[in-house]
């Protein structure tokens, strides 16, 4: 009784309440609507839990999206850490890269430049601002514009910057396009195409302002295009057929109306007007055709064009129905591009036929549905071309439709020597199955350059495949940048060498090449993987071949 009432008196007595417990579930999934999900999936799932159990298992909420605004305490604390890509190859670095990039947040990208440890060359430059710029991310763009500087050659700066000028324009972010120029300048960078960027896209005002800015002389809204000459007004107005209103393109046509089009540029109106995205494409084809001479009708390349379109077989048969005509182009890409199986009964119902590199490019493509379509309509196949086709792709539906409906072999002495390195586990076991005679060491060496271990033990264990006596695997695997596949080879009594060490560098895994040191691998002496990784760019492993001590030339 004594110690209650110690502990009674140890307490003051005028202490709050505890609060109530309002972190209710109801409550929780109301926050999250408005969050993103990476918000989601990297703070709030993180709170306890009760609330990680809450988003468990919800497939929105699975994984981050690289590529997608991430909060920056979370991004830092996964790439911050020294260290943290070491596991990644070159082309998973890149990657990284790129999508930080596209996701707009400064923070995480000055993150990600520092932790991919390579430098860009012009190419990737000109492509890693795009989608910043189509997004309206300033702040971004100008952060990898700064990158760009910091190599010191002005025209890559040039180049980087058109390349986000085009994505903004075609985007209608005039800010980001009026940043980019204050930045380098309009004399630089901004030239007609990137107008005709801007209409292709849509966004005739962005254009207008562009036109504004040229540095050949400024045109105003409504005034002549003359001054950029023939070629150029033809470009613009093909780019406004293709993404502009009839209203638009028709002003525009008559601020070109003093302008002598070059011979076809007519034709090309109607080309973009039948593929565009506008709801009144139809009146555009109209306006275009009355642009054309009395001899330009009808044309059979403006129906390649709409095969593309998701209702391509509507478009198709208002075109048909208005005298143009469709030939071989116009079947084979209805049938390669997959997007409208419609279209393609559609022309094939009017006797068209494929011909055979596009019925093979469309078993490559795993157009199973397509094939099915051809076959139904009569069209002969060349079941071995199938056959072969699909199992190069690694395609395993069509390869077993070949196989069972065309009566394609897979005893073809062909089909084991050429396919067997392309082939995943699956198609693989499908083969072997029915009797293919896979080549065991094009088997091993493929699955080891995919970094696929489940192919390589099955290959050992069903094909009896030994992976010591086929040449070059452990060097595949390095290649990969695969420590898990390399130890494994290593434990079967693969041998590593000077090559294997020098692949490791290429693939730009720092983990694999601190793994072939450990296990003693002799190093080139001829500084072959400072030459490698110098073409890369590849600031990582040169800093990890020299830590490693790595003897130079």
């Amino acid at each position: 009784m004594a110690a209650l009432e110690a502990e009674v008196a140890a307490s003051p007595r005028d202490a709050a309440p505890p609060p109530p417990h309002i972190w209710l579930s109801e409550l929780v999934e109301r926050f999250a609507s408005f969050l993103h999900p990476n918000d989601v999936i990297c703070t709030l799932r993180r709170v306890d839990k009760a609330t990680a159990e809450q988003f468990r298992g919800r497939p929105e909420f699975a994984s981050v999206r690289l590529s997608q605004p991430a909060p920056p305490h979370a991004f830092s604390a996964r790439w911050a850490a020294p260290g943290a890509t070491r596991d990644l190859t070159l082309a998973r670095r890149k990657q990284l890269l790129s999508l930080t990039a596209a996701s707009g947040v400064v923070a995480n990208l000055d993150v990600a430049i520092e932790a991919v440890g390579y430098t860009p060359d012009e190419y990737e430059l000109r492509i890693l601002p795009r989608a910043a710029a189509a997004a309206g991310h300033v702040d971004a763009v100008i952060r990898l514009l700064d990158l760009a500087c910091s190599q010191g050659i002005w025209y890559v700066v040039e180049a980087v910057a058109s390349s986000a000028l085009a994505a903004a324009a075609q985007a209608g972010r005039t800010a980001v396009c009026e940043t980019l120029i204050s930045c380098v300048g309009a004399q630089g960078i901004l030239k007609p195409g990137h107008v005709a960027a801007a209409l292709s896209g849509g966004q005739p005002e962005t254009a207008e302002w562009l036109l504004q800015q040229l540095p050949e002389g400024a045109i105003g809204p409504g005034d002549s295009l003359a001054p950029l000459g023939p070629a150029v007004c033809s470009q613009l107005l093909r780019a406004a057929a293709e993404g502009c209103d009839l209203a638009a393109l028709s002003s525009l046509r008559r601020r070109c109306n003093d302008v002598p089009l070059p011979p076809g540029a007519a034709g090309t109106f109607v080309s973009s007007a039948a593929a565009s995205p506008t709801a009144d494409w139809q009146a555009k084809v109209e306006w275009a055709e009355s642009q054309l001479p009395p001899d330009g009708f009808p044309q059979q390349k403006s129906l390649v064009w709409p095969v593309a379109c998701p209702d391509a077989d509507l478009r198709l048969a208002w075109l048909l129905d208005r005298g143009y005509l469709a030939d071989g182009a116009t079947v084979n890409a209805a049938l390669t591009s997959g997007v409208s199986l419609a279209a393609l009964q559609l022309l094939l119902a009017r006797g068209l036929r494929p011909d055979p590199r596009a019925v093979e490019e469309a078993a490559h493509g795993g157009r199973l549905e397509a094939l099915k379509t051809l076959r139904e309509h009569g069209c002969p196949l060349d079941a071995r071309a199938v056959m072969r086709r699909a199992a190069v792709g690694g395609q395993l539906p069509v390869l077993v439709w070949a196989v069972e409906e065309l009566g394609a072999s897979v005893q073809d002495q062909w089909m084991g020597p050429t396919t067997s390195r392309f082939c995943d586990l699956e198609a693989l076991q499908w083969l072997q199955q029915r009797g293919c005679r896979l080549d065991v060491a094009e088997v091993c060496l493929g699955a080891a350059r995919r970094g696929d271990l489940p192919a390589l033990a099955w290959a050992m264990e069903e094909l009896r495949a030994t992976p010591a006596r086929v040449t070059c695997l452990m060097d595949a695997a390095a290649a990969a940048g695969s420590v898990e596949l390399m130890a494994w080879l290593r434990e079967r009594g693969c041998f590593m060498y000077r090559c294997t060490f020098q692949r490791a560098a290429g693939s730009g895994c720092v983990a694999a090449l601190e793994w072939l040191a450990e296990q003693g691998c002799a190093m080139p002496r001829d500084g072959g993987p400072y030459d490698v990784a110098d073409n890369y760019g590849d600031l990582a492993i040169l800093r990890c071949l020299t830590a490693l001590g790595c003897p130079r030339r």
